[in-house]
């Protein structure tokens, strides 16, 4: 039986606007992953289904059910209220409230965008009243409250929304989701900045069947522009957690067959695309024609129910964006849900967790967090800007305020090193530059309204260089160790994660060198935990300015290394060093070299952290540097980015360098194969320290007699040592007159002379 009311209903017809064609939700698409990963949802899923059933026999929502005080499915009156935590992953990128681009989202407009969900699960938005006339009466009311928690799950008081810089905000999935507050208290809402490649969908959720077994995808990931953009994306969200399905069914491709939500006020469908509010979309009877329901009570009356045979088009639950409403039974759905036990659902609004959360008290008034950002304004060339933490003296960089918590009345800086503006009030932004190198220390001093002052100081909020270059020729050498400059070549882990240079107690000759740690100990070789993902991270070291004009024409950047990656397939080793130089004071960054898989990798694949345990496991770069380079003021950056591989796990291990030079010889030692000699003498030639490893020693002593040309003797040292290999230390001092050396090694009866050159 078609309904006549295309002509008679046309003038309330509201045109909505098309938006860009992104895939408005990719839930259908994570449920098949998760199945095919956890193959046992489907039958949690089918015993969940059974008890939606029975408890949505009836669909005269005219009559209430007995209301228990464990089952309020069917109470008029009843009220779900449920806390919710807003976490913002972001990097500093400003939000504009217009346009919805960005991803730092004000704390003021999440507090609206909360406001505009609850109309919507109150049935109070405005925009039902376009909703036509077949369906008016089969309009919804969810009576669902959404709550900011004002308690964390440490009891801490709280807005009930977190933030946190992650580069996972430019490649967004489930990894993103790692710092979730327990789902059967909160339920989750990340917003990111863009999804993860090959994923087109504006936002996503979860089937309460699907994450029983797996709380930490449990909630909701949204593009930033998604959180109160033209359509109702978080509800139509919302309704996943609450297990309403897309109107056509479970697939995850509308427009191409008939398909059913099983919830009987909505008819089939196909289900639309993001049309807007078109007569085509609005009054499409394509499945819906003679739709009807016969339904038995428990008196054994037969009901029939004549239902709309037009597609329910401007429901939330479908892709129009025309969307304005929920039905009464995807209402008793939700509420049949939220009285399950399945992922903790019943919880939620349970009374105990709701003073737990603090869900239904005022918010508190909180002091406001100090926070900033550090940009470099002109001329950033390759180097990312908003990284900027490290900069070159009396060059202007920009400092913006990011506090928040509060609203803010007072704001105070307060800057170390001879800065141009040492106190500033500004809540906005400002330049500044720096006269003295070193760390610079930062205190921001913020005022909230009513909630007095806080206060944070970073020690290490900027890095500034030296205001001349290190002479080079001279025999520099970069070993890290405490007792030289290695506090001048400063670390950057700009995200604050678990992949970072640092300092590491082994070294290719003594004990210090530099590490990158790129092995995550709590990846498996098969599958990858939900929390931690290198991918689209990076972290820089810089180097010291330098001095390069003693080479002439000819300089070469040496250094030694080793590493280890975790994948054994070459396809999937994906981390990459990149070593860039600046002549300009970092205006612009000049690509030198690009390193990857082998050239980072000698020691092949491990699936335990690597840590090298000899010399012959080091071995020798060399990259020449180009003229341009070689000025009395050349900085150089090295840049790490960890991958993974395409199994989705981390494809590095952990990545060692040691003794950076510059010469304009190639590295000065290759690598020594320690099982075809007892003795080496390492560097050799050198200008400054050299070392004498001695094999198969174990239980024994080494005695070491060091010579001049004219047989003097100028040092000598006598140890005991334990293990396979010793290592022993001839110091610079003691062989400071350039010239030959004769190194005579002495182990049980068994006595080794070499020569040892120094230059």
């Amino acid at each position: 039986m078609i309904k006549r009311y295309l002509l008679l209903l046309l003038t309330h017809l509201v045109l909505g606007t098309v938006f860009a064609q992104i895939q408005p939700c990719g839930t259908d698409e994570m449920r098949k992953q998760l199945i095919a990963e956890h193959p046992e949802i489907l039958q949690v899923e089918a015993d969940f289904e059974k008890q939606i059933e029975a408890g949505m026999r009836r669909i005269d929502f005219g009559r209430a059910a007995k209301t228990t005080a464990i089952d309020q499915t069917n109470n008029e009156s009843f009220w779900y209220d449920i806390p919710i935590v807003i976490h913002i992953v972001h990097d500093y990128n400003v939000y504009n409230t217009s346009t919805f681009t960005g991803d730092f989202i004000p704390d003021d407009f999440i507090f609206n965008a909360v406001k505009e969900w609850n109309m919507v699960f109150a049935m109070q938005n405005g925009d039902t009243a376009d909703v036509i006339a077949p369906f008016k009466k089969w309009i919804g009311n969810p009576r669902i409250r959404l709550h900011l928690a004002t308690r964390d799950p440490l009891g801490n008081p709280t807005k009930g929304i977190t933030r946190r810089r992650s580069y996972l905000t430019y490649s967004a999935g489930q990894l993103a989701k790692f710092d979730g507050w327990p789902p059967t208290s909160y339920i989750n809402i990340w917003f990111i900045n863009r999804m993860s490649p090959g994923s087109n969908a504006a936002a996503y959720a979860h089937y309460p069947s699907s994450v029983g077994s797996i709380p930490f995808y449990d909630g909701i990931i949204s593009l930033a522009e998604y959180m109160n953009k033209g359509s109702k994306t978080i509800p139509h969200e919302l309704g996943h957690v609450l297990n309403l399905s897309h109107l056509w069914g479970d697939n995850n491709q509308p427009t191409v067959a008939c398909g059913d939500d099983n919830v009987d006020d909505t008819p089939p469908t196909k289900g639309h695309a993001t049309t807007g509010c078109t007569a085509a979309s609005i009054f499409d009877t394509t499945c819906s024609r003679n739709y009807f329901k016969i339904y038995t009570d428990d008196l054994g009356n037969i009901e029939l129910v004549n239902y709309p045979d037009t597609n329910n088009s401007q429901n939330i639950m479908d892709y129009t964006y025309c969307d304005k409403m929920f039905t009464k039974g995807q209402a008793r759905r939700m509420h049949i849900t939220l009285n399950s036990n399945i992922a903790g659902r019943n919880n939620l609004w349970d009374t105990m967790n709701l003073v737990a959360t603090g869900a239904i008290v005022p918010f508190p008034d909180l002091k406001p967090i100090p926070d900033f950002t550090v940009t470099h304004i002109t001329g950033a060339g390759n180097y990312l800007a908003k990284n900027a933490n490290f900069t070159f003296p009396g060059r202007d960089v920009k400092f913006t305020n990011y506090t928040t918590n509060d609203t803010l009345t007072a704001l105070s800086w307060t800057f170390s090193n001879g800065a141009a503006i040492p106190v500033s009030t500004s809540v906005t932004n400002f330049n500044n530059s720096f006269a003295e190198p070193g760390w610079v220390t930062l205190t921001m001093k913020a005022t909230g309204n009513n909630t007095g002052d806080s206060s944070i100081t970073w020690d290490r909020a900027l890095f500034v260089a030296d205001k001349t270059g290190r002479n080079m020729a001279d025999g520099y050498f970069q070993e890290f160790n405490s007792g030289g400059d290695r506090e001048k070549w400063p670390l950057f882990n700009y995200y604050n994660n678990e992949f970072f240079w640092q300092p590491a107690s082994v070294g290719m000759y003594d004990g210090n060198s530099i590490m990158y740690k790129g092995f995550d100990e709590r990846v498996t070789a098969t599958a990858h935990p939900h929390t931690g993902s290198p991918k689209g991270d990076f972290d820089d070291m810089f180097s010291i300015p330098v001095d390069l004009t003693g080479f002439g024409s000819t300089c070469n950047l040496n250094f030694h290394y080793t590493g280890a990656s975790r994948s054994s397939l070459s396809g999937s080793i994906a981390d990459s060093l990149y070593i860039d130089y600046t002549i300009n004071n970092g205006t612009t960054w000049v690509s030198l070299a690009k390193l990857g898989k082998g050239a980072l990798f000698n020691k092949g694949a491990m699936n335990t952290a690597y840590t090298p345990t000899s010399i012959t496991d080091w071995a020798a770069k060399t990259i020449p540097l180009p003229a341009a380079a070689i000025t009395n003021y050349t900085t150089f950056r090295f840049r790490y980015k960890p991958g993974v591989s395409a199994a989705g796990v981390s494809s590095g291990n952990n990545f060692y360098m040691d003794r950076i030079n510059f010469s304009p010889w190639a590295a000065e030692v290759s690598t020594i194969n320690m099982d075809k000699i007892n003795v080496a003498i390492v560097p050799n030639p050198t200008k400054g320290d050299a070392f004498v490893l001695v094999n198969d020693v174990a239980n024994t002593n080494v005695h070491v007699t060091v010579s001049d040309i004219t047989g003097k003797v100028v040092y000598t040292i006598e140890e005991p040592v334990k293990g396979k290999q010793a290592r022993i230390r001839i110091p610079s001092a003691t062989i400071a007159v350039q010239g030959m050396y004769l190194i005579q090694t002495l182990t049980g009866n068994q006595v080794n002379t070499q020569k040892l050159v120094v230059y």
